[in-house]
C-alpha cells in the first residue's frame, strides 16, 4: 500500500493524493491550482492517468475538485465517488470553471497577451460535461465496497455542504491498513453548518493545515462585520464583499440578512453579483431541509435565510449597471481571492475612491490580489492597469469554514486516535510546520510533511502511537 502526493504539498490549492493498492489506483481529490502564475501553469502538465481506477471526492471546491476535467482529457475512464451536495455542487462548479477559461482564452486572443497563437482553454464545458457523467453518489457513514482490496467511507467534515473526510480501508498482500483523508475540516463555530463528527480510527492520517499557525478569532463574525460594514456604509460607501461562490457566500449573506432585522446596519441595497453564487443560493435552500442534510444545517433566522431585498445579478449588462450606483451599497462578488471573475470589475471602479471599503472574508494566498490588498500595497494591478488602494480595506478571518490548529487539536484529541503517522499537506510552509511541532509536542504523535511527488510505503511505517 503507497501513498504519493501530485499537489497541495506547501501550497493551499492542487489537492491531488494518489493512493495505490496492489495494482490498483486510487486518487483522493484532484484539484486546480491557484494563484500566482507559476502556481496555475502546473494546471497545464501533461500526466497520463489512463491506469487509476476512480477519485475519491471530499468535497466540491475548486481546489480539490477543479481539474477534474482535465483528468477527463488524459483518458481517465473510472468513477468518482462522493456524497450527493458534493455532486450537486460540482455540477454548477466545473460547467463554470470551464465556461470561464474558455472565456478567458476568447479575451486573450483578442488582446493578443499569448505567446501560444491560439491560447487554448484548460478545458472546455465538453470536458466537465464527461467527468460529471462519470459520478457516483454515495452516503454519508455507509461502507462502499470499490474493489476486493479497498472499500471507503465518508464522514461530515463541517466545510461545506457535502464535505467529509474518508475513510479508506485496504487490504494487500501486507495486510489491513485504514487511512483518513481529511480534506478540509471545519469547526463548531460555522454561520449555517454545524461541525464534523469525530475522527475514526486509523493507522494512517493524512490531515490539511492551511490554518496550521493560526487561531481564529473567537468573537461573533457577525460583529465584527457589522463593524466593518457600517464603517462603510455610514460614510455612504460601497462595501465590496469578494466571496468564494459556495459556503462563503451564503454565511455572508446570512449575517447581513441578520444584521439588517436586527437593525444593526443601515438597510441598504445588497448586490449578489455571481450567477454561480446564485446556483450555490438554490442549492443550499434546497438542501437545507434534505433528509441527508438537515442533521449538518443550523436554524437559521426562522427560514429567512437571505434578505429580503438581495438584487441578484445575472448578466453582464445588470454588472455593468453597478457600476453607475452610487453608495451606500453592498457587493458581494466571485472571486473570494480577487484572482478573477466580475469583483475584478468592481475592484477597478471602486478602490480608489476613499470612502469604499473591501471586506476580505477568507483566505489569500501568497500572490493573489487578496493577499496584495492584505499585506498594504497602494497600488494594484489589474488588468493590466495600475490602480491606487485608496479605499479601506478590512479582513475578517473568524469566517473561515477552516478549523485553526486548536481545533485541529481539539478534533484529534476527542477521538482519542493515534495513527501510526499524520502526514501534513494542503498548507504553506510556515503553517504546516507550526502543526507539526505542536501535534508532536503536544499529543505526542507521529508527524511528517509530504513533499511534492514524495511516496510513503505505509505498511513499512509503524510506532508506538497506537
Amino acid at each position: 500500500m503507497k501513498l504519493k502526493f501530485f499537489g497541495a504539498t506547501g501550497e493551499v490549492t492542487g489537492s491531488k493524493s494518489m493512493l495505490s493498492i496492489g495494482q490498483e489506483k486510487y486518487f483522493i481529490d484532484y484539484g486546480l491550482y491557484q494563484g500566482n502564475s507559476k502556481a496555475r501553469q502546473k494546471n497545464w502538465e501533461e500526466k497520463d492517468f489512463s491506469d487509476v481506477n476512480a477519485v475519491f471526492l471530499t468535497h466540491a471546491h475548486i481546489d480539490h475538485s477543479g481539474l477534474l476535467p482535465r483528468l477527463a482529457k488524459s483518458n481517465f475512464n473510472g468513477v468518482i465517488y462522493c456524497t450527493t451536495a458534493t455532486y450537486q455542487l460540482c455540477r454548477i462548479l466545473l460547467e463554470d470553471s470551464a465556461h470561464i477559461h474558455q472565456e478567458d482564452a476568447k479575451y486573450i486572443n483578442k488582446k493578443g497577451f499569448s505567446r501560444h497563437k491560439p491560447a487554448q482553454p484548460l478545458y472546455s464545458t465538453e470536458d466537465a460535461h464527461q467527468i460529471l457523467s462519470q459520478f457516483k453518489v454515495v452516503r454519508f457513514n455507509e461502507w462502499v465496497k470499490i474493489s476486493d482490496l479497498i472499500e471507503i467511507k465518508f464522514h461530515w467534515a463541517g466545510h461545506i455542504l457535502g464535505s467529509s473526510f474518508i475513510e479508506v480501508k485496504g487490504n494487500d498482500d501486507d495486510g489491513e491498513k485504514t487511512i483518513v483523508f481529511s480534506g478540509d475540516i471545519g469547526h463548531p463555530r460555522g454561520i449555517a453548518l454545524k461541525g464534523p463528527e469525530n475522527l475514526v480510527e486509523c493507522d494512517y492520517l493524512v490531515l490539511e493545515s492551511t490554518y496550521g499557525d493560526k487561531i481564529h478569532p473567537r468573537l461573533e463574525s457577525k460583529e465584527m462585520l457589522k463593524l466593518h460594514l457600517n464603517s462603510i456604509l455610514l460614510r455612504k460607501g460601497v462595501a465590496i464583499i469578494p466571496a468564494f461562490s459556495v459556503g462563503r457566500t451564503q454565511d455572508i449573506l446570512i449575517l447581513i440578512n441578520q444584521l439588517i432585522l436586527e437593525k444593526k446596519i443601515p438597510d441598504v441595497p445588497v448586490v449578489l453579483d455571481s450567477p454561480l453564487s446564485k446556483k450555490a443560493n438554490k442549492i443550499f435552500l434546497v438542501n437545507k431541509n434534505t433528509k441527508y442534510i438537515k442533521d449538518h444545517v443550523k436554524s437559521l433566522n426562522n427560514g429567512k435565510v437571505f434578505p429580503e431585498k438581495l438584487r441578484l445579478v445575472q448578466t453582464v449588462q445588470e454588472s455593468i449597471s453597478i457600476n453607475s450606483m452610487s453608495g451606500p451599497m453592498i457587493i458581494v462578488s466571485a472571486s473570494g481571492m480577487l484572482d478573477g471573475g466580475r469583483v475584478v470589475h468592481h475592484l477597478k471602479k471602486r478602490v480608489s475612491e476613499k470612502e469604499n471599503g473591501i471586506i476580505l472574508v477568507g483566505y489569500q494566498p501568497i500572490g493573489t490580489k487578496g493577499r496584495y490588498l492584505l499585506d498594504g500595497y497602494k497600488m494594484l494591478r489589474l488588468h493590466k492597469q495600475e490602480f491606487k488602494v485608496n479605499a479601506s480595506i478590512f479582513y475578517i478571518n473568524s469566517l473561515s469554514a477552516h478549523g485553526d490548529y486548536l481545533d485541529m487539536m481539539e478534533w484529534i484529541k476527542k477521538s482519542k486516535v493515534k495513527p501510526y503517522l499524520t502526514i501534513l499537506n494542503h498548507g504553506e510552509q510556515r503553517p504546516t510546520r507550526h502543526l507539526k511541532d505542536v501535534l508532536n509536542s503536544c499529543l505526542g504523535m507521529n508527524v511528517t510533511i509530504a513533499k511534492n511527488e514524495e511516496e510513503f510505503y505505509l505498511p513499512s511505517i509503524k510506532g508506538n502511537n497506537k
